[in-house]
């Protein structure tokens, strides 16, 4: 079952001529799912739909209020509030707009939509790419590192599920979902990984208030299409990567003083008018600014020290409590994931705090101090070295030689 085959559908025929917008291309493969069930048995797919599961019971969209409340704290709250809200904005545009659509329920729809964004799968068809169910191989569990490879075979006209290594007979078969924060998985699947740090992610959000930025700044920054309190908020792991990168430069911008501001918002502009001159959307590239001076660092690390250790306090409960929930065993699986969610982000801000003040520490030594500190440190904390090397120890270096 393809997104092809839905378009050439005549329910989504009807959806491409009245222009129904949708939210997900997803949307296209639940609304052809919805009008293959409804036929029943005389449907090519009923031996399929009907193998489908009924109800999704581990997807935090159905939790009732007592479970959303262990989850206090967390950014996953805002991702099923979103979810729920843009599945009940498309099924009214979609009741609205055809007719045919009159036979299914708000829950007929969540349902579709839950078996599509928990089974499906992206294949080529003939040199095409595309989405599919694919019945049997959509019921394998998530596993990493991966034990398969799957593809559609043109020549077999079929889909190929390979092994990479040795299975026992009668072991189970995995598919990996690919590395992912935890949220995705909860969210999506309804499951959790209790070891997932190294994918797990948190949500930092700078106040910007306490930043005090001066009209002139916030003038500048607009005319660069940069509204700060559009980038104020970011979701990172637990690393000096492409994503905790924007989080720095939007700080080292929002925190430097007048002549490095000025300084990097003329590179910027030099970069817009080019983009522009292009034809392209200008894109204000936060993760390109490097640190700027040893003084703009330390207000950079105390600004994001301060935003983390804010968001540790929105939870109620303790890293040590949830682990020792844990450990005791948690018969609910709702509840465990609710526990294996928060636990895991509160993790990563701690990380974060512990990043911060390593950091402060480090910019107050000398540059052959820090050598002999770096030395002792290195490959402790993998992640937190690529900050130390790409920040940290060039920024000493230089204030040792200028």
């Amino acid at each position: 079952m393809t997104s092809e085959m839905a378009r050439a559908s005549s329910i989504c025929k009807s959806m491409l001529s009245k222009k129904v917008e949708v939210e997900s291309a997803h949307t296209w493969i639940a609304t052809f799912l919805l009008q293959e069930r409804h036929k029943k048995k005389s449907s090519f797919f009923y031996p399929y739909i009907n193998a489908l599961p009924k109800k999704f019971p581990t997807i935090p969209l159905f939790f009732k209020e007592n479970l959303l409340k262990e989850l206090k704290g967390s950014f996953s709250l805002g991702k099923i509030s979103r979810r729920n809200e843009h599945l009940n904005h498309e099924y009214i545009r979609l009741q609205h707009k055809l007719e045919e659509f009159k036979h299914f329920s708000y829950e007929d729809f969540v349902w579709a939509r839950l078996v599509v964004i928990t089974r499906i799968f992206g294949i080529v068809v003939n040199g095409v790419k595309t989405d599919g169910l694919v019945p049997y191989a959509d019921m394998l569990n998530h596993k990493v590192p991966r034990e398969t490879n799957w593809t559609y075979s043109d020549a077999k006209e079929g889909f190929n599920i390979t092994t990479i290594r040795g299975l026992k007979m009668g072991a189970e078969v995995f598919d990996s979902y690919g590395h992912k924060c935890n949220h995705r998985f909860f969210v999506n699947y309804g499951f959790t990984i209790r070891n997932n740090h190294d994918d797990n992610e948190c949500v930092i959000s700078i106040d910007l208030e306490q930043l005090h930025i001066q009209e002139a700044k916030l003038k500048a920054l607009k005319s660069l299409y940069l509204d700060p309190s559009l980038h104020n908020t970011h979701q990172i792991p637990a690393k000096y990567d492409s994503k905790s990168k924007r989080l720095f430069g939007f700080c080292r911008l929002m925190v430097a003083g007048v002549a490095d501001f000025n300084n990097v918002v003329y590179q910027i502009a030099g970069s817009h008018r080019m983009q522009i001159g292009r034809g392209e959307v200008p894109d204000f590239h936060l993760e390109a600014i490097e640190a700027i001076s040893r003084e703009n660092e330390i207000k950079v690390l105390t600004n994001i020290r301060s935003a983390a250790r804010s968001a540790l306090a929105e939870f109620d409960t303790s890293v040590a409590y949830d682990r020792k929930l844990l450990d005791d065993g948690i018969k609910d699986i709702n509840l465990k994931n609710c526990v294996v969610m928060r636990l895991g982000e509160k993790l990563v801000l701690e990380w974060w705090v512990s990043l911060c003040d390593r950091g402060l520490d480090m910019l107050n030594m000398s540059f052959f101090r820090l050598r002999g500190r770096i030395k002792a440190i290195l490959n402790e904390d993998p992640d937190f070295d690529a900050y130390v090397e790409q920040v940290l120890e060039p920024l000493v270096r230089r204030d040792a030689y200028f």
